[in-house]
């Protein structure tokens, strides 16, 4: 069957129809229509449509279901869906209280190479292997991360690299880290870790270093973090005595629209008069 170029055809058709019925809306549609292309047996539409059936099961209450969908596509040998499957089989399971699978799906996905799963199972193994108390093996999944340069998975890492980092009170490696993640450019890991950093410089007293890390994460523009950092900023100007830069940072909090940002940058202005 599998070398009927009708049936070949048809599975195909199955999966392109399942991912139209998914993005309409229609589960039940979608998910039969994922499994006939999987019951074809063509082993690269069998993986996708097993990858997309994991996913839509996932998101609408059937984890176990969606986790044999995982696994039926990270079984295979398909290049792109194998990966990806053991990315998101890891998540599922950790979600599910199995952290033992989610390891091994997890260093499945890593060590498979693949330019965007190995990168997102390396950030999340990470943050797995910290939560069960094993730092160096958080790190180096983490440092993983960061060296595959992903755009969205490398800033993350960095982020959570140099907070680790810290904690371990490993301060110029995590100001590197912190900094990796500064300079990509990256719109929420880059503003936490400008945050973070301009604390953490804050307190191996370098003030000129933390002025420019609360400004650059003032700048990134983030509506939770930007306050934050202007706060800080303003309470590390004050402290210097620059009252009218403590001013204008201030101002920037409080016409902000985070309520409590705000509220405390109008105190402190109120502070300096």
């Amino acid at each position: 069957m599998r070398g009927d170029s009708t049936s070949e055809r048809k599975a195909g058709y199955d999966l392109s129809h399942g991912m139209w019925l998914e993005k309409a809306g229609d589960v039940e549609g979608a998910r039969t229509s994922y499994q006939s292309a999987i019951d074809s047996g063509h082993p690269g539409i069998a993986a996708m449509a097993a990858t997309n059936l994991g996913t839509l099961l996932a998101g609408h209450g059937d984890p176990r279901g969606a986790a044999a969908a995982y696994r039926h596509a990270a079984d295979s040998d398909h290049p792109d869906a194998a990966p990806l499957a053991a990315a998101n089989l890891g998540s599922l399971l950790a979600q599910l209280g199995d952290t033992e699978g989610a390891r091994a799906a997890y260093r499945r996905a890593l060590d498979s190479g693949h330019v965007d799963a190995a990168p997102r199972a390396a950030v999340r193994l990470g943050e797995l292997l910290l939560d069960q108390g094993d730092v160096e093996g958080a790190r180096e999944a983490l440092e993983c991360a960061v060296a595959s340069g992903h755009p969205e998975d490398a800033p993350e890492a960095a982020f959570s690299l140099g907070y680790l980092l810290k904690q371990q009170g490993r301060h110029e490696e995590a100001r590197a880290a912190y900094q990796t993640a500064v300079d990509s450019g990256h719109p929420v890991a880059g503003s936490m870790a400008a945050s973070n950093l301009g604390f953490l410089l804050a307190q191996l007293g370098d003030t000129e270093g933390a002025r420019a890390a609360y400004r650059r994460a003032v700048d990134f523009g983030h509506p939770e973090f930007a306050p934050r950092a202007a706060l800080q900023l303003g309470t590390l100007l004050a402290d210097l005595g620059e009252a009218e830069e403590a001013r204008a940072a201030f101002r920037r909090a409080a016409d902000s629209d985070h309520r409590q940002a705000a509220e405390r940058a109008r105190e402190l202005l109120a502070d300096l008069g």
